[in-house]
């Protein structure tokens, strides 16, 4: 028996939790100093996600802070004495510190629990692309695939998600330290949209910029219509920082162009659109690697 285990930035919401039975420890976030979880049953995700961003739109201080090894441990303990192993997938290592904290809580929970598996994996990912592994693996497990076969699947596959993105303000990766202030200055009053997509190391580079929002929708759809691999067979997400329109735009063209098995829309979680701000639009998917042709 084993737990599969993601933190809140793999985007999973309440119903796809309970759906693929999947648990969730929650990063958490500041708005102008007042804590919260970026996690917690019962939430409306439109709601919540316009009420998150609006703070945003309105220039309040927002922030996420990393999970650390005791939280990470009070998720875990509980499953570990009664008797199951775990497998937690973690954002990113080249985004957020959370992985470190996880292999500082496997040392520690491995002194208190030496018979149990304890797997901490980097998903090299953010948001969807931590949640639609765990997704997959969560079928593998149903199907009587055990823990190190699954932990073997996320890790070779991992590099397979791609992770396709424009943001529609320049200035939240400013923020960030992704763009200078000169270059967030001159994009904003040129329409400049940059396509970024997530690098085989976990970081996040640009592909291309394009003038004009819609533009820019199309050239994600355009992405994955290029380099989406077998897309009957397969979930892939969108998440959008509070600009739904857009997001059913992308998913109805991919429907009428080239459909896959399912199509899920979602907020952008907290952690991730902390950093990529409102009208940011993901498109998340299984490719054969995350390269270009070009």
């Amino acid at each position: 028996m084993y737990k599969i285990i993601v933190d809140s930035a793999g985007n999973l919401t309440e119903d796809l939790l309970d759906k693929y039975d999947i648990e969730v420890i929650p990063f958490k976030c500041t708005i102008d100093g007042n804590k919260y979880l970026c996690y917690e049953p019962g939430r409306n995700d439109d709601e919540d996600g316009k009420w998150f961003y609006d703070n945003m739109r309105n220039g309040n201080d927002v922030r996420s802070s990393l999970i650390n090894p005791e939280q990470i441990c009070d998720k875990l303990t509980p499953f570990l004495k009664d008797g199951f192993d775990v497998i937690f997938v973690c954002m990113s290592a080249h985004l957020t510190g959370t992985y470190q904290s996880a292999c500082i809580a496997k040392d520690m929970l491995e002194e208190d629990f030496p018979d149990r598996k304890i797997n901490m994996i980097d998903s090299i990912s953010a948001s969807f692309g931590e949640g639609l592994l765990c997704i997959e693996a969560s079928k593998m497990r149903d199907s009587g695939a055990d823990i190190d076969e699954v932990t073997e699947w996320i890790e070779n596959n991992r590099l397979r998600i791609r992770h396709i993105f424009t943001v529609d303000d320049l200035k939240y990766l400013k923020k960030g330290g992704r763009i200078s202030g000169a270059a967030a200055t001159v994009g904003s009053l040129l329409s400049i949209k940059p396509i970024l997509y997530a690098t085989d190391d976990g970081t996040i580079d640009k592909r291309c910029v394009i003038r004009g929002r819609k533009k820019s929708l199309d050239a994600l759809v355009n992405d994955y219509l290029e380099y989406v691999y077998n897309p009957s067979e397969q979930i892939i997400a969108i998440a959008h920082c509070d600009c739904k329109e857009d997001a059913e735009y992308i998913a109805k063209r991919i429907e009428n162009e080239m459909p896959p098995k399912e199509i899920i829309i979602r907020q952008y979680d907290r952690c991730s659109g902390t950093h990529v701000g409102p009208g940011a639009m993901c498109l998340f998917f299984m490719g054969k690697d995350r390269h270009y042709n070009d």
